[in-house]
């Protein structure tokens, strides 16, 4: 079985988002992640590369499910805008379950082929992150990308591909916390608010490491773009204490928004795009960016090394980066775009309650208050991972 993030149903209608959730179920851990690792081959990040730009029009992409726009009420979708205006052959996958199983599938399929068998692939940004540092991932095409100067600038400072010069963001969310205010009986506005007695047993964690240490390690005051082994180690002690105590009791993915909704879970570490969805039917329910921060987190479009389609892959993205077909992705899937007048394009299309959603677009207060795991060395994050694994692991509700 699978998870994701964008696991629901979000059929678009005239570029608005729908608000049935549909059921999902987890994917069973791994523990020893570490099996899942790149091979350091071709290219460094840091050194220029050369690449096929011949006139292929064929293109095979992989990404997350119910992660792109879909026909509805005889409208069009991008994916067959893009093929009818840009003349592209383009295959879009759509099983890239997460960032463990899924992964699996650019190891196996896009780097260990030659050529690979995909030509865009979707990972979140620390997966990316390993791709670039492997050698495993062209440089973009930026001369078939004019778009790439639409990119929010937010996203082009990470240490790993400052620039953006070997990949460009699809779509971002942020974990924060979600709560029933009925049953809190109070507002929430920290982090710390988890680990009130008053809540023991009605605490929902996410199933993500670098999310859920990065929220604990924001609780201890610790900066999760800029951890250390110490520091990470410190929250990932703290949620071990949190369980063991009994204060947590539940691991979610997207699930949580069921958990919250039946009253199971009073507060829970939470996804905006989910909870985006779920607002539309428990309106009463709040989702918060806490004031010592939350974590952000961005899924993003990578060339893997020697695809043959480059110039394909350059047309595509630079095709998603136009505002107006971000616009219509945007409005489907429910997440931040990273591309710039996504929010103004909303707006001429009369859509002011998605440009005016807060989880859509936070304002430079939140924005400020936002932080993207940093990174550690690739045994200390393996060894991170399979500890975290093991701790959430009996959390899960039995499916």
């Amino acid at each position: 079985m699978s998870r994701s993030r964008k696991s629901k149903s979000a059929a678009a209608s005239s570029l608005s988002i729908d608000q049935a959730l549909s059921p999902v179920s987890r994917r069973t851990f791994l523990l020893g992640l570490g099996a899942v690792g790149l091979a350091s081959c071709g290219t460094s990040a840091g050194s220029p590369a050369s690449y096929d730009l011949g006139g292929s029009n064929q293109l095979t992409m992989l990404n997350w499910p119910d992660y792109i726009d879909e026909p509805s009420n005889g409208s069009g979708s991008t994916i067959e805008d893009l093929r009818a205006s840009l003349g592209i052959d383009v295959e879009y996958v759509a099983e890239y379950a997460d960032n463990i199983d899924g992964f699996q599938l650019i190891v196996d399929n896009a780097i260990n082929q030659s050529p690979p068998l995909y030509d865009i692939v979707v990972p979140t940004n620390w997966r990316a992150a390993e791709m670039i540092a492997g050698g495993n991932a062209e440089p973009l095409p930026i001369e078939l990308i004019p778009n790439h100067a639409n990119l929010d600038s937010a996203y082009m400072t990470n240490a790993w591909d400052r620039g953006s010069r070997f990949q460009m963001p699809w779509q971002a969310g942020i974990t924060g916390i979600a709560y029933d205010p009925a049953l809190t009986e109070r507002e929430l506005n920290s982090v710390q608010d988890l680990f009130d007695p008053a809540f023991a047993g009605r605490v929902g964690i996410i199933g993500e490491m670098r999310e859920a240490v990065g929220l604990a390690m924001l609780a201890n005051g610790d900066d999760p773009s800029r951890p250390t082994l110490s520091t990470a180690q410190a929250g990932l002690e703290r949620l071990v204490d949190a369980v063991g105590s009994g204060q947590i009791t539940t691991a979610t993915y997207e699930d949580f928004a069921d958990r919250l909704s039946s009253g199971e879970l009073a507060a829970a570490m939470a996804w905006s795009g989910d909870t985006a969805l779920l607002l539309g039917s428990r309106p009463d329910l709040k989702f918060l960016i806490p004031d010592e921060g939350a974590v952000q987190w961005f899924d993003t479009m990578v060339i893997p090394k020697g695809s043959r389609n480059v110039s394909a892959a350059g047309r595509f993205m630079n095709y998603v980066y136009d505002p107006v077909n971000a616009a219509r992705i945007t409005a489907f899937v429910g997440y931040i775009s990273p591309v710039l007048g996504v929010q103004d394009e909303l707006r001429s299309q009369g859509l002011s309650d998605l440009a005016n959603d807060p989880l859509l677009f936070p304002d430079e207060s939140n924005r400020s208050r936002l932080f993207t795991w940093g990174g550690l060395s690739l045994q200390e994050e393996t060894d991170l991972d399979a500890e975290f694994s093991a701790l959430i692991e009996p959390l899960f509700p039995e499916e």
